[in-house]
């Protein structure tokens, strides 16, 4: 016998798709829970229901009808149902003798099943599968297991679940819980503005919702789940407050007394996209880019949290942030807010530092006193580990005695950048085709903005500063990396469209190793 459809795979599969029955068992189920549910309460109320219906369909089709057994008997005019046939009913309509060599004498009913004859044996000597199975079909899903059910097709429903409720006003979410709109609690401008200055008063939070609650004078016949909910999205509808918790948690922020760096782009970190053609980076290249790992170069990002080491650049040192690249991004998982404010842990002294992951510009902000504390140069090797748990990640850097290396050391003069090469204490590991520095910041932040306004180009920019990087080398030659790092002192630029424009023009040849060359 068939298996009911509910018990197969192809039943939940591809096909699945969420009916306006579905929608209003769950719509029910709210009226009755009264509170908000996670998407996998809701898929286990959807596969409850579900096979509900196909029970009660299959007893629909049995009321009243015979369930076909080949060695029973049929006259003409009775209803007979055939669960091997996905319970099909039809009507005997005829009947005629039959003869088999090896099992005898028996009787063909012809049998009119959705307007088509077919024919059956009936009165069948010996054994038959179908005496046996048909006979326990009674309510084949009375002993259903619904939990082992959902754990084999819980996660096929619940995403085509919570794609089929985000289409409905009706329903709104909140991370992975639902509600519906008539039993939300009333938030009114009162509270968010009680909501705000709860806020004000502790610095501007975070504070989870449970401890803003208590201030705001809320309907208390209302289950707190429902207040929190309800507040959670009144809150998040309002710019004035962030929810800046991890993933998991929920916490607010007021917006105005958040960091600067954190609701503005820093100005080194500022990206305007430059288009270039991929296909002129040849897999060399590709490696090169995928070894910078450049938060704004086109990778794919990995799959897990891993231990990873960066080589710190100029924007970021300025700003005192971390790149969101594709190595880096796992460890900083994002919740339902554009900001989360995480920790991070110094790996050798265990301290504790503030920082606010801003996934829109791919950065992760907060360092620069760690920075400077620590002396980190341009190219300084930073280690990053997942932390004990969500929202803290642990921190390091190649810490090792000062010793006095030959830095490039970038200037300003008649409104161009120079570099010369000078020895400076550096106390961290480094990568030495990146290390760059500068005792002219202001004088570079006034040249870049210049560069910025006149709009000047990436190639522009190449021809003048790799003729002052090759001077610093008696072979004349650049390294990719180290015109890289140079480039982004005045112009935020990954290696994508700095590779393609070393390309594509003319002047600039490769020599191996990712070394250049520049010929007027």
């Amino acid at each position: 016998m068939n298996q009911p459809q509910t018990q197969t795979r192809e039943y939940w599969g591809p096909d699945f798709s969420i009916s306006d029955s579905d929608i209003e068992q769950i719509y029910n189920g709210f009226l009755e829970a009264e509170k908000p549910q996670t998407i996998e309460q809701i898929s286990r109320l959807v596969v409850a229901h579900r096979v509900a219906e196909e029970r009660n369909r299959i007893k629909q089709r049995l009321t009243g009808r015979q369930v076909y057994r080949p060695k029973n008997s049929y006259q003409v005019g009775d209803e007979l149902v055939f669960p091997a046939l996905k319970f099909a009913n039809g009507r005997v309509t005829a009947a005629r003798p039959g003869y088999d060599p090896q099992r005898g004498h028996f009787t063909v009913l012809a049998v009119e099943i959705n307007g088509k004859a077919r024919e059956f044996a009936a009165e069948l000597p010996g054994e038959h599968v179908l005496n046996e199975e048909n006979g326990a079909v009674l309510d084949p899903l009375a002993d259903v297991d619904l939990e082992e059910l959902y754990k084999v097709y819980g996660p096929l429903v619940a995403k085509k679940l919570a794609a089929a409720l985000a289409k409905r006003d009706e329903f709104i979410r909140l991370g992975n819980l639902w509600f519906i709109k008539p039993l939300m609690a009333e938030v009114n401008v009162g509270h968010l503005h009680l909501a705000e200055a709860v806020l004000e008063m502790n610095e501007g939070g975070p504070l989870p919702t449970l401890e803003i609650m208590p201030h705001l004078d809320m309907d208390e016949s209302l289950d707190s789940e429902v207040r929190r909910f309800s507040l959670d999205y009144a809150l998040l509808q309002d710019d004035r407050f962030d929810e800046v918790a991890p993933p998991g948690r929920v916490a607010w922020f007021l917006r105005r007394l958040e960091p600067e760096g954190v609701v503005k782009v820093p100005e080194r970190l500022q990206y305007t996209p430059i288009p270039y053609d991929r296909a002129l980076l040849n897999p060399q290249l590709l490696l090169l880019e995928r070894e910078l790992d450049d938060e704004w170069s086109e990778l794919e990002p990995a799959e897990t949290p891993l231990p990873t080491i960066l080589s710190l650049i100029y924007p970021h040192r300025w700003a005192g942030t971390l790149p969101l690249s594709s190595r880096t991004r796992p460890l900083f998982p994002t919740g339902i807010s554009a900001r989360q404010r995480i920790l991070l842990v110094d790996e050798e002294t265990q301290q504790e530092i503030v920082a606010w992951v801003v996934q829109e510009h791919r950065h992760v902000f907060g360092l620069a006193d760690w920075y400077r504390e620590n002396s980190i140069p341009v190219g300084g090797f930073i280690t990053l580990k997942p932390g004990p748990g969500v929202g803290v990640v642990y921190l390091n850097y190649d810490r090792r005695r000062p010793q006095r290396e030959w830095v490039r050391l970038a200037s300003v003069e008649d409104n161009h950048i120079k570099f010369e090469l000078e020895r400076r204490s550096v106390g961290c590991g480094y990568d030495d085709l990146l290390i760059v520095g500068t005792d002219y910041v202001t004088a570079l932040d006034v040249l870049a903005r210049r560069i910025e306004s006149t709009r000047r180009s990436l190639a522009s920019l190449l021809v003048e500063i790799f003729p002052q990087l090759a001077a610093l080398n008696p072979q004349r030659t650049v390294h990719a990396k180290t015109l890289y790092s140079a480039v982004n002192m005045l112009r935020r630029v990954p290696p994508g469209p700095l590779f393609a424009e070393l390309v594509k023009h003319q002047a600039f040849h490769p020599v191996g190793d990712h070394y250049w060359q520049y010929e007027k």
